[in-house]
């Protein structure tokens, strides 16, 4: 057998987010006989997927543990410990992921530095911020956009928008979508598995509206919770299931308990269990600022939930017929929707996520084919 090809997997952190996620389901299921990956990370602290990445063999490393720094600053230091990481540990490609241009600097300094194989991975169709600071960065990110064909030598993205929004238009051409695979099978509705959790979570007589994500901006769980809340109203017989966490937990807990609703609230924190919670829900609802292509909506969608996405959440993501496309500006439509979505009877859905080529299997044989011809043809 011949030498494997060393990928490194470059990111900002490895909890259970939907970048890490996608990562981790490609490294699960590819060939670690002849593809090996390690991972870069940001911030230097315990994280959900350390064990697992150890016990598939590969290493996380850490680079510019100071963070009291500006975004920027920070980012040109880390490349700059990059480029030495790289040339004291060589690889056959780096693979970045990330929801904004900003980290082009990194296949800066892994060129630099001798990497063949350069990999940019757009996550996101969108940035948001103070309007201010908007203009700002959308000014900046589109000087940087013009960089990439100098450092990257491929262009990834999870959707035609979230390559639309990432790379500047001379070089859409080479842009390619490498779908959010998951593994169908732990996803795949099951009556008895849904009986089973939702006595597990005391929810056996509730109408459960479910959620999973980050507590950040992107994810909007302040809209979220004034949906819930005015659902509530007409349907009182409701929970909300929250799964996740993220710096604005403390403060949405807050407004949950400043509405008086913490009875009918259950946050779940990170965990292993995602598809059989899903399983337990009635109605799966993300009303995201922005997204590039949330892989958790095509996990609800094999689990045969009925969906209900933000209009700022690319049309890509609709692979069933069970999903719709709400405004964020209202919470009537939404709660009107979810109302509707009471009589929906789930189905096995299945054979339509594989005939939209979102199954694992699909993503990693894509990505096995790409990192065994390119690594190795660059040697």
């Amino acid at each position: 057998m011949g030498e494997k090809v060393k990928v490194l997997h470059i990111t900002e952190k490895l909890q259970s987010g939907g970048i890490e996620n996608f990562i981790m389901n490609v490294y699960r299921k590819i060939d670690r006989e002849k593809v090996h990956f390690d991972f870069l990370v940001t911030r230097d602290e315990a994280e959900f997927f350390d064990e697992e990445i150890k016990s598939l063999g590969g290493k996380k490393f850490i680079i510019n543990k100071n963070k009291n720094q500006s975004v920027l600053k920070r980012v040109l230091q880390e490349a700059k410990d990059l480029e030495k990481f790289l040339k004291e540990n060589p690889y056959d490609i780096v693979h970045v992921h990330s929801g904004t241009p900003l980290r082009m600097f990194y296949l800066k300094a892994a060129k630099k530095a001798g990497i063949p194989v350069r990999v940019y991975h757009s996550h996101s169709a969108k940035v948001k911020g103070p309007h201010k600071l908007l203009a700002l960065k959308t000014m900046f990110f589109s000087i940087m956009k013009q960089f990439f064909p100098r450092y990257t030598t491929h262009f990834f993205a999870c959707s035609k928008a979230a390559g639309e929004w990432m790379y500047p238009k001379k070089i859409q051409e080479r842009v390619e979508v490498i779908h959010n695979g998951i593994d169908t099978k732990k996803f795949q509705y099951n009556e008895e598995k849904r009986k089973e959790y939702r006595k597990k979570l005391e929810m056996e007589n509730y109408f459960v509206i479910g959620h999973v994500g980050r507590f950040n901006d992107q994810k909007n769980h302040t809209f979220l919770i004034d949906i819930f809340y005015d659902l509530l109203k007409v349907e009182p017989e409701a929970i909300l299931l929250l799964i996740g966490n993220g710096e604005l937990e403390e403060n949405i807990k807050e407004k949950i308990q400043r509405l008086g609703i913490e009875g009918q609230v259950k946050m779940l924190g990170v965990r292993n269990d995602i598809p059989y919670c899903m399983q337990a829900m009635d109605v799966f609802v993300l009303p995201s600022n922005y997204e590039g292509l949330p892989v958790v909506g095509i996990e609800a969608q094999a689990a045969g939930l009925p969906c209900i996405f933000s209009n700022q959440i690319t049309e890509e993501v609709k692979i069933t017929n069970n999903v719709e496309f709400l405004p964020i500006q209202d919470t009537k439509p939404w709660v009107e929707q979810i109302q509707k979505e009471k009589k929906f009877e789930r189905k096995d859905t299945i054979e339509e996520i594989k005939n939209h080529h979102y199954a694992i299997e699909q993503t990693v044989q894509k990505l096995q084919e790409f990192y065994e011809k390119k690594g190795k043809e660059e040697r």
